[in-house]
Formats: structure tokens, C-alpha cells, sequence
């Protein structure tokens, strides 16, 4: 009788949702910790986060499944792997990016990675595309200065190694919501920096139509004021009237913690704003040029964008015991590609 009772007068709002309560609460915590803890002080901010959340964390996991891979990346696919092949110049920078990566070091080091064959990480990297002059094969004539279009992948990285796929795009999720949040914390920031602007913009013009009707006014208040002076007066009038209506209109922004909740749900509710992921492909040749899907084999990447940051990324697996403990190539490319 009384499981019953419970359950017709607790909500059970998150019962249709592919999120457990619980995941949503740690989210909603997350939130209000990093973007104002005096959330907390308005009633019932839960039940108006939860929607908020909820949506976003569909939106990140829905971008996040869509990124390839994992693509096993090691010596031997370096050579039998077209993908690996397209992304690094050597096989000598591919084992100096896993051997030197802070890292991917040190995840491999922690006990809970003693059993693991492989250790799995996003690797993002920068695309950069040229237009060349080279040879190409048309038909069974090679022809001389074709303009071709050639695909580097430089600066490689590698973000949060994990055990598993699922542990890769788990995280990945997890900061992404936390950039989401940032977002929220960045527009508090901006909005507080525009009013003290506006702030400063008053008194200035406050300051200098005192001075002008200082020299004009009690000073010489025998005389009338100039045509010239009368328009300098109206002017900062004028400029003053429209910074004190900026100002009325930045205030009611962000009156009260109510309007700072508000903001925040709006960011959570708009995450197509400042997360996006659009998955493409190379068709590319053993030399990395732009070719035709017969010729070539398709090189997968996801353009990843956070914020103003954009990324090109797939995530990887590399098999933990090829890791070195001084990659032979250290010396040589340590200053150019060391982390």
C-alpha cells in the first residue's frame, strides 16, 4: 500500500528518459558547481535543469557516436592500413605520438592497464590541403604538371586515453558538457565585462558634459553659448541617453539568480550553437592526393567543433606493449613533435 501511495505522489518524469535519474542528478550538480553554486538556492532548480540537461546530453551523444573508429593504429597497419598511412608521415612519427604522449604514458602505467592489450584514445590532428603540380596516370598515359590537390595530417594529439571505445566517447561527452557549461559561465563573464564598459562609458560623458558646462555655463554666464558649444552639449546628452538605455537593457539581463538559472538552461537547450561534428572522407592515394573513389581509399576524419576550436579526429586503439620506454627516433623529432 504504501510502495503504491509513493509512487502515485513521486514524479517520475525521468521514467521516459534513456538517462537514469542519477546520471541526470550528477549532471545537474555539475553544472551548478561550475557555473554558479547559488542555483541551488532557487526552488525547485532540478526539476527546470533536468529537461536542459537531458537535452543536451542527447545532443553530444548523438555527435559523439558518429566519429570513426576506432582504427587500429601500430608498425604493422602503418603499412598495410591506407587510413594509417594517410595520417602519418612515418612510421617513425607514429611511434614517437604513442610513445611520448604524456598521456597515453600515463594511462598505460596504472595498474588497471596491466591486463589490457590495447589502450584506446581520440586522435586529433590538423588537415591541411594544397594544390601541387605532379604526375598523373590518365588511362596508360602519365601526364606531366597536373594540378593535384594534396591532404597532410600534422599536429597529432591525443585526448584522454581510456580502456575501451566506450570509455573514449564517454569522455568525450562528459567535456563537451562541460564546454557546454563554460559556455553558459563565458556569457556571465561577457555580459558583466559589457556593463562595466557601459559603466565607464557613462561617466566619462557624464565627467565631460559637466566640464563643458562648467567652462560654458558658470564661468561665463554673461554670455550665451555658442552655436558650436550647443551642439557639443546636445550631442553628449544624446550619447549619454543611449548608454543609460544600453544600460537599463544590461541590467534587466541578469537581475536576479533567477535570470543566471535561466541563461544556463537556454545554453543546455542550444548545444548545436557551440558543439557540432560533421563526418567526411578523403578519397586519397598512396601519396595522400586527391583521387577518384576507384583509384584511392577513402580516409575518414571527423571535423570536430568546440567553441571556436576546430579539429579533425578519429579515435584509435594502439597496442600497449609497443609503447617505448625512448623511441630510437626521440632525439631527432622530440623539439618538433615532443608533448
Amino acid at each position: 500500500m504504501f510502495s503504491l501511495l509513493r509512487k502515485l505522489f513521486t514524479s517520475n518524469e525521468s521514467d521516459n528518459s534513456k538517462y537514469s535519474r542519477d546520471e541526470l542528478d550528477k549532471h545537474i550538480d555539475l553544472a551548478v558547481k561550475h557555473f554558479d553554486s547559488r542555483l541551488n538556492l532557487v526552488s525547485g532548480y532540478r526539476k527546470k535543469l533536468m529537461p536542459a540537461v537531458e537535452n543536451a546530453l542527447t545532443h553530444l551523444d548523438s555527435l559523439i557516436v558518429q566519429i570513426p573508429g576506432p582504427i587500429e593504429i601500430n608498425s604493422k597497419t602503418y603499412s598495410s592500413d591506407p587510413r594509417v598511412y594517410a595520417y602519418f608521415g612515418s612510421s617513425d612519427q607514429l611511434e614517437h605520438l604513442f610513445s611520448h604522449s604524456k598521456s597515453f604514458r600515463d594511462f598505460a602505467k596504472k595498474p588497471a592497464s596491466f591486463t589490457l592489450s590495447h589502450g584506446y584514445a581520440l586522435m586529433v590532428m590538423i588537415r591541411q590541403e594544397k594544390t601541387v603540380l605532379g604526375h598523373a596516370l590518365k588511362g596508360e598515359m602519365v601526364h606531366g604538371e597536373v594540378m593535384q590537390q594534396v591532404v597532410n595530417f600534422t599536429a597529432h594529439q591525443l585526448v584522454k586515453p581510456a580502456d575501451s571505445e566506450a570509455g573514449v566517447r564517454l569522455d568525450l561527452r562528459e567535456r563537451a558538457f562541460q564546454h557546454l557549461v563554460a559556455e553558459g559561465v563565458l556569457k556571465v563573464t561577457r555580459h558583466t565585462e559589457e556593463k562595466a564598459d557601459l559603466d565607464r562609458e557613462r561617466i566619462h560623458l557624464q565627467m565631460a558634459l559637466k566640464s563643458l558646462q562648467a567652462e560654458h555655463g558658470a564661468l561665463d554666464f554673461g554670455t550665451e553659448a555658442s552655436h558650436q558649444t550647443q551642439n557639443k552639449q546636445a550631442q553628449l546628452i544624446k550619447q549619454l541617453a543611449e548608454i543609460e538605455q544600453k544600460l537599463a537593457l544590461s541590467s534587466r539581463g541578469l537581475e536576479n539568480i533567477n535570470d543566471y538559472l535561466e541563461l544556463l538552461i537556454n545554453v543546455l537547450n542550444e548545444p548545436t550553437s557551440y558543439c557540432g561534428l560533421d563526418n567526411k572522407n578523403d578519397c586519397l592515394d598512396h601519396h595522400n592526393v586527391k583521387v577518384d573513389p576507384e583509384t584511392g581509399s577513402d580516409v575518414p576524419y571527423a571535423v570536430i567543433k568546440i567553441g571556436e576550436l576546430l579539429r579533425f579526429g578519429v579515435i584509435v586503439k594502439y597496442p600497449l606493449d609497443e609503447i617505448k620506454d625512448k623511441s630510437r627516433i626521440a632525439s631527432q623529432m622530440h623539439s618538433v613533435y615532443g608533448q
